[in-house]
């Protein structure tokens, strides 16, 4: 897979930008310039026709909401009409707390409005509690797997 990679990151603790960072790094060594974005500062998606991958890294605030601050760009993102990202793939790591009624409702959200926008997952969405070093591992792992092979036979 060539092309540009965005890594979006939305968080209330700063848990979501610490796992954003991990691949940021992660992909970075491996060869990649991914783009990063902390949606508390960009309310813009336009850029998102852009990509050709992007990687969401999110954390869910109260009853399934984003963060306070990256709320600007989720609604932004529900009312535009769809940005045909058909060409563009996706992957989810959200973040959240299993004792609310909606769990990771921010990752399920994302994933959801960038499927809507034409988006295709090409791994499936993680959700995480509190304690996620093992799926965060996994999910890298599964990651680099499908990026590198592509990388290298492009």
């Amino acid at each position: 897979m060539t092309g540009c990679i965005h890594i979006l990151m939305a968080t209330q603790t700063g848990s979501a930008e610490e796992v954003a960072k991990d691949a940021l790094e992660l992909f970075q060594s491996s060869g990649f310039t991914p783009i990063f974005h902390d949606l508390a500062d960009d309310d813009d998606i336009s850029f998102l026709t852009e990509a050709t991958l992007i990687i969401g890294v999110v954390s869910t605030w109260g009853e399934g909401e984003p963060p306070d601050d990256a709320e600007p760009f989720f609604e932004k993102l529900r009312r535009s009409p769809p940005l045909n990202l058909k060409d563009t793939s996706i992957a989810i790591f959200g973040l959240g707390d299993s004792g609310y009624d909606i769990f990771c409702g921010c990752g399920k959200e994302l994933e959801r409005e960038l499927i809507r926008h034409g988006g295709e997952s090409i791994i499936p969405r993680v959700d995480c509690d509190t304690w996620y070093d093992e799926e965060l591992e996994k999910w890298l792992s599964d990651l680099q797997k499908i990026l590198l092979p592509a990388e290298v036979g492009g």
